[in-house]
């Protein structure tokens, strides 16, 4: 007898505020010029949020539709002109046909301010990010799987001193996955990447590509050990290619470990190590190599208090060569490390507040891009 169908619906509208206050928002080395500040002698920013928003589910029978947006109006008191409206919206289609055939389908646009990490003075970096996929798993054996996808990512500035870095990605990836009657995993996964950056003009001479490919090639893995241990990640291999600038080429191992301790009903530790290469376009190297180590202690102390401790440390090397003749110069080097502290407190069941406090700092043997910076703040959110 076929499954009787049903339909579930959930709507839960929320407003939220935040207030943060960042010793160096800016990420400004102690002897960077005072331009960098747009001539403000504080580095240090107050910033006031905002957000109204929804999150809806609807299931219907074995359909499931999400739809997430949000929006957000953010003030600072020191670098006024930062101020922005931003969003995040998410419309997917979980679907699901017979037993053996599904997928999703979706898409989702952010736009927000972007991180000062890398640029260490004072620009307009409001960015958005939208991305359009589509995917379909077909299970053919009771432990194979095998799953098909494809998916677009633009990145766009919204400063016109900036667009020349606007990006645009079409994706195509393959996953082949053996299911263990224990629920672990193990698969092989195959990404193909075009890139372009559409408001750059390649020219005979020039040192910037602006085409690329990509390929990546991964073991990929989710382990579950025992009832309080799992174990996930990859290891794979990337190769990027460009249409015209041949030295831009960069090829690397890559890979992420997280292990998952459950310690106790109301304690989880994780642990994750990282090999990551990815591109990193400037006037000396074209790619930036991170390798670094994550841990995470979540502890529930009752049913409306939770804390975390995050904390992570990277070193950050940007390599190869964009094909100039720039000698004597040293590479790029930074340390980076974080430790933070969150705690989420519900009062009631749709009232939460989330108190957060993290140090960061980085040491670089450029003298411009280390920084150190404190940052504390408190989430409000209600949800109706």
């Amino acid at each position: 007898m076929p499954n009787k169908s049903y339909a579930i619906e959930s709507i839960k509208p929320y407003v939220a505020t935040s207030m943060l206050y960042d010793s160096n928002f800016l990420r400004v080395s102690d002897n960077a010029p005072v331009s960098f500040t747009g001539g403000k002698s504080d580095k240090s920013e107050f910033i006031k949020q905002v957000t109204a928003g929804f999150d809806m589910d609807w299931i219907i029978s074995r359909q499931h539709v999400i739809i997430k947006a949000n929006t957000n109006q953010n003030w600072f008191q020191n670098f006024t002109s930062l101020d922005y409206l931003g969003w995040n919206t998410q419309a997917q289609w979980n679907w699901q046909l017979w037993n053996y055939l599904n997928g999703e389908i979706g898409y989702t646009n952010a736009q927000t301010l972007g991180s000062f990490n890398n640029l260490n003075r004072l620009l307009n970096n409001l960015q958005n990010n939208q991305s359009y996929f589509a995917n379909a798993g077909y299970l053919f054996h009771p432990n194979g799987k095998v799953k098909f996808g494809v998916f677009r990512n633009e990145f766009k500035y919204d400063d016109k001193s900036r667009q020349i870095s606007n990006n645009i990605e079409d994706n195509a990836e393959l996953n082949l996955q053996y299911l263990s009657p224990t629920d672990s995993i193990l698969g092989l996964r195959l990404l193909a990447t075009n890139g372009q950056y559409p408001n750059r003009q390649f020219t005979l001479g020039d040192t910037q590509d602006n085409t690329y490919t990509r390929f990546n090639y991964a073991l990929t893995g989710d382990w579950h050990a025992s009832r309080k241990m799992r174990i996930d990640g990859f290891i794979g291999y990337t190769q990027q290619h460009y249409a015209h600038v041949s030295a831009q080429n960069f090829s690397g191992i890559n890979g992420r470990l997280n292990l998952h301790w459950q310690a106790s009903d109301k304690t989880l530790l994780e642990l994750s190590a990282i090999r990551d290469i990815t591109q990193a376009q400037n006037l000396l190297t074209n790619f930036l190599l991170i390798q670094g180590v994550a841990f995470s202690l979540t502890s529930e102390y009752s049913p409306k208090i939770t804390l975390k401790l995050p904390m992570f440390y990277q070193q950050q090397q940007y390599l190869g060569s964009v094909g100039t003749n720039v000698f004597g110069i040293e590479q790029q080097k930074n340390n980076v490390g974080n430790i933070g502290f969150n705690l989420m407190y519900h009062p009631l069941d749709n009232i939460n507040i989330g108190p957060v406090l993290t140090y960061e700092k980085r040491d670089s043997n450029y003298s411009f891009r280390s920084y150190e910076t404190l940052s504390a703040g408190v989430n409000f959110q209600v949800i109706f």
